[in-house]
C-alpha cells in the first residue's frame, strides 16, 4: 500500500472520529483523539512552555497536524511491539522459572471478573516490568534514533555546538540508553509498553512456552538498519490446564 493511499485512509478515517466528537461536545472520552481535539481550542501555548529562543502566537493544530500525530503515534508503537513481544516470549521458553514466577504474579492480579485491569499491568506487576526491561535491555527494537535540533546548542565546555536543523543520531544499541531521555523520547513508547504488557500478560496467563527443536540459544539478525529484526523464532507453546 503506497504512502498516499496510506494517507487517505488515515484522513477518512480521522474524519469520521473527529465528526462524532464534534457533533456530541458533551461526551467525554479519554483517548488522544480527545487531547488533539482538546489541544486545538488552544488559542496560545502557555508562556510556561515558551523558551528563550522560540516564541509562539495563536499556534493551533490544524487538521492534518492531529491526523500527522496520530498516525505516528500508532505506527511507533506497532511494529516495535511486535518485535519487543517475540523477543519477551523467546526469552521465557529458555528460562522456565522467570516464566513462572511471571505466571504466578499475573494470575494473582486477575481480578473478580477474570480480567486483568490496566491499572494492575501498568503499576502493580513489578516482575513483569523487570523481565520487559531486561529484555528490551538484550534485544532493542530499534537500533537508532534520529532527532533535528530546532536551535543552536552547545555542549558544554566541549566547544562542540550543533546547529539549528543539523541532525542528530543517537546509538540506542551501543550505549544502552535508559529510559529517562526526557520529553522528546519516542512518540510511541508509552502505547507500545501498554501493549507489549497487556499481550504478554494475556500469553503467559492462558499459554506456557518452552524450548523446542528448531529454538535457537543465540538469536541471528538480520541487517536492518533502523530495526533489529531476527532471523527466525521459534518456541514451543502449549496451554495452560
Amino acid at each position: 500500500m503506497s504512502n498516499k493511499s496510506i494517507n487517505v485512509d488515515a484522513l477518512e478515517l480521522f474524519n469520521i472520529f473527529t465528526l462524532d466528537r464534534r457533533q456530541n461536545p458533551d461526551e467525554r472520552h479519554d483517548d488522544f483523539i480527545q487531547l488533539f481535539l482538546e489541544a486545538r481550542l488552544i488559542d496560545e501555548l502557555d508562556k510556561d512552555t515558551q523558551g528563550p529562543n522560540m516564541k509562539f502566537k495563536n499556534k493551533r493544530l490544524t487538521e492534518n497536524e492531529m491526523i500527522a500525530n496520530a498516525y505516528g503515534f500508532l505506527l511507533a508503537g506497532n511494529q516495535t511491539t511486535c518485535i519487543a513481544l517475540s523477543y519477551c516470549l523467546h526469552e521465557l521458553a529458555l528460562n522456565q522459572d522467570v516464566q513462572q514466577k511471571l505466571y504466578d504474579e499475573i494470575y494473582g492480579a486477575i481480578d473478580s471478573d477474570g480480567q486483568i485491569p490496566y491499572d494492575n499491568v501498568l503499576a502493580r506487576l513489578p516482575y513483569l516490568d523487570a523481565v520487559l526491561s531486561e529484555t528490551m535491555r538484550r534485544h532493542l527494537a530499534v537500533m537508532p534514533i534520529s532527532r533535528i535540533a530546532a536551535i543552536d546548542y552547545t555542549l558544554g565546555d566541549t566547544g562542540i555546538t550543533i546547529k539549528a536543523g543539523q541532525q542528530i543520531e543517537i546509538p540506542i544499541y551501543s550505549i544502552h540508553n535508559s529510559d529517562n531521555s526526557g520529553s522528546r523520547n519516542c512518540v510511541g513508547k508509552r502505547f507500545a509498553i501498554l501493549k507489549i504488557k497487556m499481550s504478554l500478560a494475556q500469553l503467559i496467563r492462558n499459554y506456557r512456552f518452552s524450548r523446542c527443536p528448531e529454538t535457537d540459544d543465540q538469536i541471528r539478525y538480520q541487517k536492518f538498519i533502523h530495526f533489529m529484526l531476527p532471523e527466525r523464532l521459534f518456541v514451543g507453546i502449549e496451554a495452560r490446564i
